[in-house]
Formats: C-alpha cells, sequence, structure tokens
C-alpha cells in the first residue's frame, strides 16, 4: 500500500564506511554494547534509567506536523470519510473462514479493513489539515483493497475494471497538471500551495503499479491503487479550488516568479555545494562524524533531485530545504572544529541534546516572520527527533555511551536544521520578492 511517508526516509547503507554505521546500528539493537564492542577498549557507560522518558506519541508523532496554507472545507473531509464507510459496509461481518477459506488471503483483507477504521481516527485527530487528507487516503486505499478483494470472491469481480478506472483517473489527473495556472497573489503562500497540488498530481499519475502474483490479492491492489489515484486527484483538485477561492478576483500568475526564483536559488546551491567540507576520516564514528557525513550525504544527493523537480513551486520549496541544509552542514562543522560535538557520557548530557532539539523546533517556528515556509524544514528536522527517539527505547540496563551515537547525531542534525530554517527561509523570501 503507498502513500507519501513522511518526508524523511531512511536513507540507503553503504558498504563502504557508511556500512560501518549500518552494522553499528544492528548491533545495538540486537543487544550489542556498541561498536567498540567489536574491539573491546573502555569506555564510559550509561544507566538507561537516566535517559530522557519517551513517550508513545513521541515515537509516532512528528511534533511539527506538515501543513498547507488553505481551508480544506468540512465537506470534502466528510465526503472522504462516507467514501471509507461505505466500501467497509461491503464487507460481511465478521470476514471468517467460510467467506474466505484462504487463511493469508483473509488476513491481508482483515488487515486492511481494521488499517481503514484506524485511518478514521487517525484523521479525527489529525493537528492539521494536510495531516487529516494523508490519513483519510490511507483509509480509502485500504478499504477498497479489502472490499475488492471481496468482491472476487463475492462476485467474481477481476482486475479489468479497475485498471480501466485508474487508466480514467490517471488521464485525468494528466489534464489537470495541463491545465493548472499558478495563480497567487503573495508568492510564498502561492509556492507553499501549489507544491502539494502539483505532488497530488504527480503522485496520482506515476504510481507503482500491482504486482501481486495471487489472482484475489492482485484485484485487490487494483482496487486500492484506483482509489489512492483517485484520492490524490481529488484533494489537488479540492486543494486548488479551495486556493482560488481565497484569492482577490482577476489575481494574477506567479508562474514565472516560482521559475526565477527556483532558477536563482538553484544557482547559489550549486555554488554552496563546491564549498562543502571535505568527507571525514571514517575511523572517527563518533556522533560529530554521524551526524555531518550523513547531512554531506544528504546534500550530494538531492541536488540532482532538484532540477527534476515537477513543477517551479516544488522546485523552490525544496531549494529552500536544500538551503537548510547546506548551512546546517556549516553549523554542524564549526561546532565540530570548536570541539563541542562531544559523544556524551551520562543521560543527563543526553536528556539536555535532546531537550535542546526540541526548544530549536519550537524557537524557529515561534519566531520566523514565515512560519509555514519554516515548516517545511522542520517537519524533516521533527522526523530526525522521531528516529533518535525510537532509538532510545531500544535499550534497557547500562549501556555503553557509543550505543547512543546514531541518537545522538539524529538529535544534533534536527538541531542544525532547526537553527538553520529561518536564515534559509529569509533568502527564498528574498528571492521570490526579487522578481
Amino acid at each position: 500500500m503507498t502513500d507519501e511517508a513522511s518526508e524523511t526516509s531512511l536513507k540507503s547503507t553503504r558498504l563502504t564506511r557508511r556500512g560501518v554505521l549500518a552494522l553499528a546500528g544492528v548491533s545495538a539493537i540486537a543487544g550489542c554494547n556498541s561498536i567498540d564492542s567489536v574491539g573491546g577498549g573502555g569506555e564510559a557507560t550509561i544507566d538507561t534509567y537516566n535517559l530522557p522518558d519517551v513517550h508513545r506519541e513521541e515515537e509516532r508523532e512528528n511534533s511539527i506536523p506538515p501543513s498547507v496554507p488553505v481551508d480544506i472545507a468540512a465537506s470534502h473531509f466528510d465526503a472522504a470519510r462516507e467514501r471509507v464507510r461505505s466500501l467497509l459496509a461491503t464487507l460481511p461481518t465478521p470476514l471468517g473462514p467460510e467467506e474466505i477459506p484462504n487463511g493469508h488471503i483473509r488476513k491481508h483483507l482483515t488487515d486492511a479493513a481494521s488499517d481503514a477504521s484506524d485511518g478514521l481516527d487517525d484523521a479525527r485527530t489529525a493537528r492539521t489539515g494536510l495531516m487529516a487528507l494523508r490519513s483519510l487516503r490511507r483509509a480509502r486505499e485500504s478499504a477498497r483493497y479489502a472490499a475488492a478483494g471481496w468482491g472476487v470472491a463475492d462476485r467474481g469481480l477481476t482486475a479489468a475494471p479497475l485498471r480501466d478506472e485508474y487508466d480514467r483517473t490517471v488521464s485525468a489527473a494528466h489534464k489537470t497538471r495541463q491545465e493548472h495556472e499558478y495563480i497567487g497573489s503573495n508568492p510564498v503562500r502561492a509556492a507553499l500551495v501549489h507544491t502539494r497540488i502539483e505532488v497530488g498530481l504527480e503522485r496520482a499519475t506515476d504510481m507503482d503499479l500491482p504486482r501481486e502474483e495471487s489472482e484475489l490479492l492482485s484485484v485487490a491492489e487494483w482496487g486500492e491503487t484506483a482509489e489512492l489515484t483517485q484520492a490524490y486527484l481529488s484533494d489537488a483538485r479540492h486543494m486548488r479550488a479551495q486556493f482560488t477561492a481565497s484569492l482577490p478576483a482577476n489575481v494574477g500568475t506567479v508562474r514565472q516568479t516560482l521559475t526565477a526564483a527556483a532558477k536563482a536559488l538553484l544557482s547559489d546551491i550549486r555554488d554552496r555545494q563546491s564549498d562543502l567540507p571535505p568527507e571525514t576520516d571514517a575511523d572517527d564514528r563518533t556522533p560529530g562524524w554521524i551526524v555531518l557525513d550523513e547531512l554531506r550525504w544528504e546534500a550530494e544527493s538531492r541536488i540532482s533531485r532538484m532540477a527534476d523537480a515537477v513543477g517551479p513551486a516544488s522546485a523552490v520549496v525544496d531549494a529552500n530545504s536544500q538551503l537548510a541544509r547546506l548551512r546546517a552542514i556549516d553549523r554542524i562543522q564549526s561546532r565540530r572544529e570548536a570541539d563541542e560535538l562531544v559523544r556524551p557520557s551520562d543521560g543527563e548530557t543526553v536528556r539536555d541534546i535532546r531537550q535542546t532539539a526540541y526548544d530549536a523546533l519550537t524557537a524557529a517556528l515561534e519566531s520566523s516572520s514565515q512560519p509555514e515556509l519554516v515548516r517545511t524544514v522542520l517537519v524533516d528536522a521533527g522526523h530526525k527527533i522521531m528516529a533518535a527517539d525510537r532509538g532510545l527505547t531500544h535499550h534497557q540496563g547500562e549501556i555503553s555511551a557509543s550505543t547512543l551515537d546514531r541518537s545522538v547525531a539524529d538529535y544534533w542534525h534536527a538541531t542544525a536544521l532547526a537553527r538553520s530554517a529561518t536564515a534559509a527561509a529569509q533568502q527564498t523570501v528574498q528571492a521570490l520578492e526579487s522578481d
């Protein structure tokens, strides 16, 4: 099942110097004390009792949820909820062995139905309209998966009509992209809203197609694919309509403004890219090395994708994030040179590092004159904190200090990003206003 992931994915491990880090992470989860346990050596130990208490919701929810600066109509949410409920209503209750004898297939369908119900609950408690839309999309695709799978057993449903439905929706999404007008009065708000529209239409036209060998589950996958495609298209159209309705009559286009800003920002990013610090010694393997290495890798890998942005609005928002990342590298490099990134040797220091990361997110959001633009960077920083928090929960008892390197690095990563977000946003705004 496919949907937007939060926006920060786990980076692929490499079998050179990154492979060492991957090995360290696996060893820690498996119960090994640290990287140093491979070769021994005395190092400080930390009692996990003294580490920060991580609540379950902090592991699961980003402290800075993504949003979009446009109102989502209650009727749009209601229609999506009703769609989920109507799909689930087609299923027999309970869906047992008499209905689906194959236990493996039955579990797929019942799990999907459960996920759909969970999606409805998540949408109800979502902290932003954008998060509610995401939860309802997941609910729709899961409900359609279950309903289509049951349709095979109940009435001999085949994949053909679902493929046709998918093809029609993709054609409609292509047409919507071609006709999309980049209207707006405030270029920053326009960039943020049009980015969501661009991404939604891109997702609607670029789905991973079903590969399941089981006939029933293949039909179920075609059902969820057709449904998710329609959900993305519907949400993009709704945001476009709501945004248009919020603007003055006869408002002009900002396409040229977005295009020029993206070009200027990309040029500056390429210049900054050439000034990246050299790769550090792989034998270092401290939290400071981890965070600098990862930031550098992200900066290098994402620059190539920026030129292939799905549209001018996405190009501007992506450039803003890349600027923040490059500034974060400068911060981390300066702190390393000042010997400030020392591996913590006690739980209290880890607590302070974690709290500093959380405080940096809050301060950046509250102090910025462009909070919605800054938020796009803080969402990534928040994902780093979530990953760090999850890492802390994997350990019990007395552990070597190096066991926490990954979590400490992620907290420093988040702090550096958050503290770089405002300056990056200011540069982006200047580029948008210089047209």
